[in-house]
């Protein structure tokens, strides 16, 4: 998802406070506004990506390695995560860390 799709996605948001329920995700997962042009994919009480206005995002898996948590993540922001022997790997090998992502997925800050 990009900073447009959420834009317009959450424009028919009908309670801003508790966002967007996203589609097939059930209550868990909100899109919410965080009130400085970006918004959240909310899962639980855990922002797990962060879509930026300027077209990066943050990744955090707040702690989790669940299935459910990488889901989210690989879902709704550029990143393409997945689990060897218990350990979470970006695409290309390394170890995943939290942390800020461009658009293509590299990331530019660990956390």
């Amino acid at each position: 998802m990009n900073h447009k799709q959420a834009t317009e996605l959450f424009a028919t948001c009908r309670d801003k406070y508790a966002g967007k329920p996203l589609p097939g995700r059930r209550n868990s997962t909100r899109l919410i506004e965080l009130g400085n042009g970006d918004y959240a994919v909310r899962y639980h009480n855990t922002n797990v990506v962060t879509i930026h206005a300027d077209g990066t995002y943050t990744i955090d898996n707040g702690g989790f390695r669940t299935n459910s948590t990488k889901e989210r993540i690989n879902l709704y922001s550029p990143v393409n995560i997945y689990r060897k022997d218990f350990e979470w790997y970006f695409a290309d090998g390394k170890p995943y860390v939290n942390g800020r992502v461009d658009a293509s997925g590299r990331v530019r800050k660990a956390a």
